[in-house]
């Protein structure tokens, strides 16, 4: 206890001292940023005025805004000084320096403004009156053109490079034309503006080294140097205060590391003593072949050490005794374990074995791809059970009837998945089978019969099952493309332009229910160019998504469906709403047998011919 106080001690000495020079590091860098932002506005401000004053075309503008040129000059001025003041918290010979520089600089930029406002440039200050009053001799006295002309080339270069040659060309060229008796007296007034601006440019630009712009640059270099020299300084102070901070960190972490090396001597020799103890009487009681703990009892210090040592050495003795009986019910269940597992690979390999092969004669009863595009331009089918064999299918069948090929076909979804489901898809083929045999070909007719049919089979007299399936039987005739529909809890879509038109099937299974059912109905309507019919099993809204773990659902099939473009072919549409579908599963379970189809039919062309029948009841929905 009394090393980890010392110990703890060094620590809270070390964290304060810490703290204490980072706050004096963090006041320095505070104070640099500020610094730096000051001159950052300074030479900006700089820049500003010496675009200003060595720009001709801002001296217009001066000219015309003069008091605003000011009081704009006079507010940064007045942000540098609060930020000055902000920096130099107590008043030193620093501020005072840099706050006398400042007035002069101001006093100076005042003066610079006012010389560029009398100055002017094109309309305004001195060179706007010149170029008036020259412009007026132009227009009064057009044979002096060649004079004039002379004259202003000697003012726009005495403006432009700020000579004193081309001022006297220019007075010489008036003294000469004073002595002719056509002198124009408006060259009087020119020639005084004229002066004014001179007079004016050499206020600004020309006296040696007491002009206001030389005078102005000067005072600001000043500035701009205490700034980088208080600047450096502030940088020494902080460098100085972490050179400081880390001579007082190696001295704590010398001491504290002198500490730990003390301490844990201590603590280790301690342990040791204990530990030799400790080994001693183990040995002693292992010599004893396990039969006596009595000198291991007494010899055990009186800590936390010794009752380990008690403890440990019961619970050896008590885990060699388990550890035998477990040896021995473990080799006795392994052996079991592996007669069954190998019983149960064998009987799982001849149940995959006669699964596969009852899927393949499953899909041998279904309708084939050759058949299906014989009489459909495109075909596109989805079909996946959700075991190898499944409960939905898909049946076709082709005939002739008043001088018309027409197709008949239907998409069922049996009770079930799996074995069971695959069985009462075999009994539902065969009875449709059976019926399209028997003449029946109308799709309400067809349910009716089949409904019939399986109740029959799938029933006793002692036992009511509630097997059956969900179907949807349509028929199209290829010349008329005149379409009959009925469904028993499943529907038909149509999608055309971009629109999905739902037939919807009646709510009443193929097999037992307790409704009250006499028969069932057709509805028909009139195919167009381009439809593309639709129709899948439950196992397709049904899936639940991987992310969502919501169902897929009718609302978003009808939204993809819809959003295909007109003439889009169905291959483009199948493909893209297989791959939204596959997104949304992810890699999630398939919760039933899956099977969608897209079936774009393939009519007989014929001529001046236009065959178009009404929907017969409102149960079609758009």
């Amino acid at each position: 206890m009394v090393v980890l106080g010392g110990f703890g001690f060094v620590l809270l000495v070390f964290a304060s001292f810490s703290w204490y020079f980072n706050q004096r590091i963090h006041e320095k860098q505070s104070l640099l940023i500020k610094l730096d932002n000051l001159s950052s506005q300074i030479q900006e401000h700089k820049d500003w005025m010496e675009e200003i004053t060595n720009q001709r075309f801002w001296y217009d503008s001066v000219a015309k805004n003069e008091q605003e040129y000011r009081r704009k000059n006079s507010f940064t001025h007045e942000n540098i000084r609060l930020k000055l003041n902000d920096i130099f918290s107590e008043s030193n010979q620093n501020q005072v320096l840099i706050g006398q520089s400042l007035n002069n600089i101001q006093l100076i930029e005042d003066r610079i403004l006012n010389d560029v406002a009398k100055i002017g440039f094109k309309e305004y200050g001195y060179i706007g009156k010149m170029r008036e009053v020259i412009h007026n001799l132009e227009e009064e006295f057009p044979q002096f053109d060649q004079q004039i002309l002379s004259l202003r080339r000697h003012e726009k270069d005495y403006i432009m490079r700020n000579d004193e040659n081309y001022a006297k060309s220019l007075h010489a060229e008036i003294e000469l034309w004073k002595l002719r008796k056509d002198y124009p007296a408006q060259l009087n007034q020119y020639l005084q503006y004229f002066d004014s601006v001179r007079s004016r440019m050499q206020l600004l630009f020309a006296i040696q080294k007491n002009n206001h712009y030389s005078t102005w640059t000067a005072n600001m270099t000043t500035v701009q140097s205490n700034l980088r020299q208080l600047r450096g300084r502030i940088i020494q102070e902080s460098y100085d205060l972490s050179n400081d901070s880390l001579k007082i960190q190696y001295i704590i972490s010398g001491i504290a590391f002198l500490a730990l090396i003390i301490g844990s001597i201590y603590i280790i020799r301690n342990i040791s003593v204990q530990v030799s103890r400790l080994q001693k009487s183990m040995n002693d009681f292992i010599a004893s072949n396990y039969q006596s703990d009595e000198t291991i009892t007494h010899q055990l210090p009186k800590n936390e050490i010794g009752q380990i040592s008690i403890h440990f050495l019961k619970m050896a003795r008590k885990i060699k005794w388990d550890l035998h009986l477990l040896e021995d019910r473990v080799m006795r269940r392994t052996i079991a374990l592996h007669e069954k597992n190998v019983q149960l690979e064998k009987q799982h390999t001849e149940m995959m074995d006669s699964l596969r092969y009852a899927q393949k004669l499953q899909e041998s009863l279904l309708v084939s791809r050759k058949q299906l595009a014989q009489h459909f331009e495109q075909a596109h089918i989805h079909y996946t059970p959700k075991n190898l064999v499944g409960g939905d299918f898909y049946w076709m069948k082709n005939f002739r009837e008043n001088g018309s090929d027409k197709i008949l076909f239907a998409l069922a979804d049996c009770t079930g998945h799996g074995v069971p489901g695959a069985l009462l898809s075999v009994l539902g083929m065969n009875t449709l089978d059976e019926l399209f045999a028997d003449g029946i070909r109308k799709p309400n007719e067809l349910l009716d019969s089949l409904r019939k049919t399986i109740l029959r089979r799938i029933s006793s007299s002692e036992e009511q099952r509630m097997d059956g399936m969900d179907i949807a039987i349509f028929c199209f005739d290829k010349r008329s493309r005149e379409l009959h529909f009925a469904g028993a809890q499943m529907p038909l879509w149509i999608v055309r332009n971009s629109e999905v038109i739902e037939l919807n099937g009646e709510r009443v299974p193929i097999g037992f229910t307790y409704m009250n059912h006499l028969e069932f109905k057709s509805q028909y309507l009139t195919l167009e160019e381009d439809d593309k019919l639709v129709v899948f099993t439950d196992g397709i809204v049904d899936q639940f998504g991987m992310e969502s773990n919501k169902k897929f659902g009718k609302k978003q099939l009808r939204y993809i469906l819809s959003r295909s473009l007109n003439n889009q072919s169905s291959s483009v549409l199948y493909n893209r709403l297989m791959n939204q579908f596959a997104f949304w599963k992810g890699e999630g379970e398939q919760t039933d047998d899956c099977t969608f189809l897209i079936l774009e039919p393939k009519f007989v062309k014929v001529r001046n011919s236009k065959l178009e029948l009404p929907i017969s009841n409102g149960k079609v929905e758009v």
